[in-house]
Formats: structure tokens, C-alpha cells, sequence
């Protein structure tokens, strides 16, 4: 496969289970509807039939006077409406669309929210020419539109169907919502009058677990004893609020029983003013939609949670973009993190344009779509505008791959009960059972990758190679089955950087993680 280093920006090569589909050629979408009010859109005529006529420089030319000046071109076969003129119109439509602006952005950096480079490439534009803060505005326009592969101004969908310009909340977030809405509901309810006035003012916003915490600390039960709420730890750990002594406790990792009636409570002192007290059945459901929010008890779960929020921190930068990006009113700066955030979110490739093999070892890291430090000339020239280079990681590199390690360790000990050569491939054994969740091991495989390279750059030590667990199809098409993660007895180089660790105490602080 090409290598696309230093290339101009490209659409994204859609897949299926990793294949590339139809052999490379960008997603077809349904065409937008495109308005006929002239007030909205001047049209322009265009001396040529279709795009496909014009040479490459002219339709660059064309496409960026189009998009400064929001005109819509005119071919003269448009009665025809061929595809590539509808095409073409709609790219141009959408790089002014004045529904995409710097706070678009930010709600799909802050969801992690996935589009195609395309698509991506057509907000950027749109935002930087929407904003009126930036004095050049029509200058950086034209050079980024030059840096966009002519075939992608034609043939590419660059428009976001409906779903994309108004995306749903994440997962977490409805049921963070649910939560919030239901624990206001009951404390309304409750038997304390003073809390309808405080709800009912427009200064009470809950957001976040920052704010439902306290709230959820003043809810009791007090028949036939006073009881308060088992709050798990994790929870205290997400709303940055050190946890009572009666609740440090209380809360275990051992499996809790939700059975209605079952629920665990903990043991407080008597009723106060600012108590907020529920009925049996308000408390009850209540307790177990906060336990059902997540099953803390369940060391896998724990795992998988843990793995999420550590490639959040390193591969998104999210402490790093709710510090600096989210709080910018800079459209520049958060176009760049915008970018780079999409190129992270794209999905990988494993086979050939032509779905006829599989990638080579160590052909993967060649290619554009699946390595993100091969940057295109768009996203060089937007660095270069906003000042902004990469996504950095956050916190200490050292720290970072001490923190990696144990979570390879524990997916060893939570799959592997220790021992690594249990979860090695046997073949001949019905869907290569006893891995584990591969996906989540090789997250981890990508992020030690990602932050030995800071290590090296900086000089530091750093842990040997680490391999992934492999796709049996891969590893039968390439009779590559001694290149599995545990295969054939291999160390991996996070065990013996731990054991070297553990010997000068360094990671002992860490071992709670």
C-alpha cells in the first residue's frame, strides 16, 4: 500500500472489520437537499460541462472562489444533475455552511464524536470562515483548500448527514443526565420544603459528578433506622471529593447484591436541616440506579474502565484539552485539536485496497489512515495558523508508562490468573477461547508504542517491545502464529520494566491503580 507521508489530505478508506471496502473509493451519502432561494446562494455559471472537464488547477480555483465568495456553481449540463456537479455543489455548500462554527468543535472534541477526514476537513474550513475574529480569514481558507487532493473535491462526500450535525449525548452522559434528573425529581418530592425553593432556582445546574456528589451525600432514609446512600469510591475519585470515613468503609469490591429490597445501605449519625429525606421506594431506586451505573464489583469491568479513561488522558490529551482546548475562544486552536482528534478516532486498516491479502508486519504503521504521525499538508499549514503542534501527552512520560505496565499486568492477572501463557493461542481450540478482551491489551500495545517514542525522543529509559494479540485469520494467512502476545514463552518487555521498578520502589504508589 502507498505510503502517504507528506501527502495532501485524502478521504477516508471505509472498512469492515478492518477490510477496506470497495476497493478504497470514499463513502457515497445521500445528496444534500440544496436550497433554491437566491437570497441564500448566489449561483455562478460555469463555462464548462461538468468538473470533470476542468483541469485540476482550475477546479481548485474554482472550488476556493466558490467557498469565499459563497457562490454556487453552475455547469452547463446542471439540467442533467450528474452525480459529481451534485457532488461537487454540496462539498462547496458545506465548506460556508454557517451552522459549523468553533462551538460545533468542541461538543464532538469533548464527545470524541468520529467523522470522516473529508468531513472534517469541510468543518474546519466552514468554522475559520465563519469567524470573524480572524483578520485572514480568506487567506488561510485558500491555502487550506489547495492542501485538499483535487479527487476529493469531486468524488468525496464532505457534507454531514443529520446525525453528525446534531449528535446524540454519549452513553455515560445519558446516564449521568438520567441520574441527575431522577435525584432532582426525588429531592423535590422529599419531606424537607426548603429544597423545592433551591431546585427551583435557576443558579441550581448540575453538570457534572462535582455537583450531583454533595447532593447524593444529603440523602437519607429514616425508617426504621437513619441510613444514607452506598456511594462507591470511584465516584468520589471522578468528583475529586475525599470520601467520609462511614463510606471509605462500606464500599468493597466484592459482588453487591441490586435485588430489590437487598440493596446495601450505609449506617449515619441522626437527621439534619439539610438532610434530604425519601421514602423506602424513592431510596431504593435511587440506590440502584447508582449502582447499575457502573459495576465497580466486577474486575473486568473495572479493567475496561480504567483502560478507557488512560487512553483518554494519553492517546486524547483529555485532562489537556478540558484545561486549555474547551475554554478557547481561539477557532484556529481548536480547529488544530479538532483534526488531530479525528485523525486518532479513524479506523484502522488490516487489509489491501483490493481486499486481497492482509498487511504485512509493520506495514500497518505505513499507511495514512492508521498512523497519525504521518500528518498531510492540511494539517501541517493549520499547525502552522494556529501555532499548535500534535496533541501532547499528558502528565510525566516515566509516570505514564508505569501506569501502562500495571494495566497490562492486571489484564494478565484478570484473564490470565497470573500467568501469561494462558493466554496463548492454541490451534485446533474453537474461536481461540482464553485471550481475554484482545482489543483492550492491544489499546495498551498502541499506547506503550506511542509513549516509549516520547521517551525516546526525550532521552528517558523505557520498557522492551510488546506484541499484540493477533486475529486468528491473520495469523493463519500468515503463519505468523508464534508472533502472538504470550506465544512461544516471550517476555514482554512491560514485566521486566515492572520487576526492575519494583526492585527500587518506584512503582509501589502506583499499585492501587
Amino acid at each position: 500500500m502507498e505510503d502517504l507521508k507528506n501527502r495532501k489530505l485524502t478521504h477516508t478508506l471505509q472498512t469492515y472489520l478492518g477490510m477496506v471496502k470497495c476497493q478504497g473509493a470514499p463513502l457515497q451519502r445521500s445528496h444534500v437537499v440544496l436550497p433554491q432561494d437566491p437570497l441564500n446562494d448566489i449561483r455562478i455559471a460555469v463555462q464548462a460541462r461538468d468538473p470533470s472537464s476542468l483541469t485540476e488547477e482550475d477546479l481548485v480555483s474554482l472550488f476556493t472562489d466558490c467557498v469565499l465568495h459563497r457562490l454556487l456553481p453552475e455547469f452547463e449540463n446542471n439540467s442533467r444533475q450528474s452525480p459529481n456537479i451534485r457532488c461537487f455543489q454540496s462539498n462547496v455548500r458545506v465548506c460556508y455552511d454557517r451552522f459549523f462554527d468553533i462551538e460545533f468543535m468542541k461538543t464532538n472534541i469533548r464527545m470524541l464524536n468520529r467523522v470522516d477526514l473529508e468531513q472534517a476537513a469541510a468543518v474546519v474550513i466552514s468554522a475559520i470562515g465563519n469567524d470573524p475574529s480572524i483578520t485572514e480569514r480568506s487567506e488561510i481558507v485558500s491555502v487550506l483548500i489547495r492542501e485538499l487532493a483535487p479527487f476529493l473535491l469531486t468524488h468525496s462526500c464532505m457534507w454531514l448527514e443529520e446525525h453528525q450535525r446534531h449528535p446524540k449525548a454519549p452513553i455515560n452522559e445519558g446516564k449521568l443526565s438520567r441520574l441527575i434528573s431522577l435525584t432532582k425529581r426525588m429531592s423535590n418530592k422529599s419531606y424537607s420544603s426548603a429544597i423545592d425553593f433551591e431546585f427551583d432556582s435557576p443558579t441550581a445546574i448540575i453538570r457534572d459528578w462535582s455537583n450531583l456528589l454533595p447532593l447524593l451525600l444529603r440523602v437519607r432514609r429514616c425508617s426504621p433506622r437513619t441510613r444514607c446512600l452506598l456511594i462507591p469510591q470511584w465516584i468520589f475519585d471522578a468528583a475529586g471529593i475525599n470520601a467520609p470515613p462511614a463510606y471509605a468503609s462500606a464500599v468493597q469490591d466484592t459482588k453487591i447484591d441490586l435485588t430489590p429490597g437487598h440493596e446495601p445501605t450505609v449506617a449515619t449519625t441522626a437527621l439534619s436541616d439539610e438532610d434530604i429525606v425519601l421514602s423506602r421506594k424513592a431510596f431504593r431506586a435511587l440506590q440502584r440506579r447508582l449502582l447499575h451505573y457502573y459495576r465497580f464489583w466486577d474486575p473486568a469491568i473495572r479493567l475496561r474502565k480504567a483502560i478507557t479513561d488512560f487512553e483518554a488522558n494519553v492517546i486524547y490529551s483529555a485532562e489537556h484539552i478540558k484545561s486549555s482546548v474547551l475554554p478557547s475562544r481561539d477557532t484556529l486552536t481548536v480547529a488544530h485539536y479538532f483534526l488531530a482528534l479525528q485523525r486518532r478516532l479513524q479506523r484502522k486498516l488490516v487489509s489491501d485496497l483490493g481486499w486481497t491479502r492482509f498487511l504485512e508486519k509493520g506495514e500497518g504503521a505505513k499507511v495514512f489512515q492508521n498512523n497519525p504521525d504521518i500528518q498531510s499538508t492540511f494539517e501541517q499549514r493549520l499547525g502552522e495558523f494556529s501555532g499548535q503542534s500534535g496533541v501532547p501527552i499528558t502528565g510525566d512520560v516515566v509516570v505514564q508508562i508505569d501506569r501502562c505496565c500495571l494495566l497490562m499486568e492486571e489484564y494478565v492477572r484478570v484473564y490470565g490468573k497470573g500467568d501469561g501463557q494462558n493466554l496463548v493461542f492454541v490451534r485446533g481450540r474453537r474461536g481461540g477461547s482464553g485471550r481475554g478482551a484482545v482489543d483492550e491489551y492491544n489499546l495498551l500495545c498502541d499506547i506503550m508504542r506511542m509513549l516509549c517514542q516520547a521517551a525516546k525522543t526525550k532521552g528517558l529509559a523505557h520498557p522492551g517491545a510488546v506484541r499484540k494479540f493477533l486475529a486468528k485469520d491473520i495469523m493463519a494467512w500468515n503463519q505468523s502464529f508464534g508472533d502472538d502476545a504470550f506465544a512461544d514463552g516471550v517476555v514482554p518487555g512491560w514485566e521486566t520494566w515492572l520487576a526492575e521498578r519494583r526492585e527500587t520502589g518506584i512503582v509501589t504508589g502506583l499499585e492501587g491503580l
